[in-house]
């Protein structure tokens, strides 16, 4: 793999004079690409400068949906192999942060499992019974608070469940994936990379003895797979590998479910709609990732000198980070873009999946899992309501941080 991208550095008049072009995005503040309530600037940018020098992101920022798909899409254009790339620095060098030959060597082993046919054979039946376990336990108390009681415990047993890994402490787990996502935010606090470096090496020590587990006593499972037959990845690169593919379904798919049970406990007429017709719920779920987008902010630099990218042609070692959420909110895609529409028919053009040779490794499983959680959630909870919910927030990843509920 070539040396990493070095960042470019501006001179203060370079500086202000990139301030004075984009004057739309020189006022965007930071905290209007964490707050939800303020996504209306991030509209704003789209509609005027659809790719700008945001001052307070240190870099440019992308907001339409095809100047999106292209910063995605142009692999020779645009890296994700970089000095200053901050999911590099959290969750370590693996296919998520590296580049051509590089991703697709530590990416093929996990390719087939994650397939359509091989997630419907092997996880649909115990993702089912996560749901039904939990439910059970549920039901009866009559409300919860969806993230702590069914959203995070649900996510870490179905990654567990998929890689055959005996993930049983939740509140273990989810902390070090707060840890590494919160490591994934250009606001210059070094305190959160410290945290996400002492989980890293603690999931590390986890993750390096179950490959020794799996190799003493064969499973089946993903991990068995790859460790017995790992073709060149050493054991530090397939633990490298299990680490994203655990953040992924972890921090994912509890967004996935908070998001899209928020979203149709708060539109009671979408909510009607999915009730009568539950075939309606997987693209109820694809429509609230797109508007509550869980992954909402991308990073890639250029490679080279005169990177045309809309009307900016930009230089090399440019930082260009790409806002799927308000990609997902274009309105030259989308119709009526800030309306929820559970029967949207083009929902799943959202970019929360990413795009291009990063595009998600589980998506199909994260289609299902969502699906499924939703489904049992209107069907085992009669009268179904909201007592209390904090308005999606996050910067890299977005979702709804608590929602209390009730039913009957």
């Amino acid at each position: 793999m070539t040396d990493l991208v070095p960042q470019v550095e501006l001179t203060p008049a370079e500086h202000e004079a990139r301030t004075a072009r984009f004057p739309v995005g020189a006022v965007v503040a930071f905290e209007d690409l964490v707050e939800h309530a303020r996504i209306g600037a991030l509209d704003r940018l789209r509609a005027a400068e659809p790719v700008s020098w945001v001052p307070a992101l240190g870099g440019w920022l992308v907001t339409s949906w095809e100047l999106a798909r292209s910063v995605l899409g142009r692999r020779d254009d645009f890296s994700v192999w970089a000095e200053p790339n901050l999911v590099r620095a959290s969750l370590g060098v693996m296919m998520l942060t590296s580049q051509g030959e590089a991703h697709a060597r530590q990416r093929a082993p996990f390719d087939a499992p994650f397939r359509m046919r091989a997630v419907r054979e092997r996880f649909e039946a115990p993702i089912a019974g996560r749901v039904d376990g939990l439910l059970d336990a549920l039901a009866p108390a009559g409300g919860c608070e969806l993230a702590h009681d069914f959203a995070g415990p649900f996510a870490v047993g179905v990654a567990g469940d998929v890689l055959g890994l005996g993930l049983d402490d939740v509140g273990l787990l989810m902390g070090f994936y707060d840890a590494f996502a919160g490591a994934m935010v250009y606001d210059g606090d070094p305190e959160p990379q410290r945290r996400a470096d002492a989980a890293r090496a603690e999931l590390d020590a986890i993750l390096h003895s179950e490959l020794a587990r799996v190799r003493a006593a064969p499973d089946g499972s993903v991990t068995s797979a790859v460790a017995n037959d790992p073709g060149d990845l050493t054991d530090d690169e397939i633990v490298a590998q299990l680490r994203v593919v655990l953040f992924g379904a972890i921090e994912t798919i509890e967004s996935l479910v908070l998001n899209t049970a928020w979203m149709l406990l708060e539109h009671p007429d979408q909510l009607a709609l999915v009730r009568a017709d539950p075939t309606l719920v997987a693209n109820a779920a694809e429509e609230a990732m797109r508007l509550v987008t869980p992954v909402a902010f991308m990073e890639r630099w250029t490679t080279a000198d005169d990177t045309a990218l809309g009307d900016v042609v930009l230089g090399r070692g440019e930082f260009v980070g790409v806002s799927a959420l308000a990609a997902s909110r274009d309105p030259a895609v989308f119709e009526d873009p800030g309306r929820f529409d559970v029967r949207r028919e083009n929902a799943r053009r959202h970019l929360s999946f990413s795009y291009g040779e990063h595009h998600c490794l589980g998506f199909h499983l994260a289609r299902l899992q969502g699906a499924v959680a939703i489904t049992a959630l209107l069907d085992r909870l009669p009268g179904l309501r909201i007592v209390a919910a904090a308005e999606p927030e996050g910067f890299a990843f977005r979702k709804v941080p608590r929602l209390e509920l009730a039913w009957d």
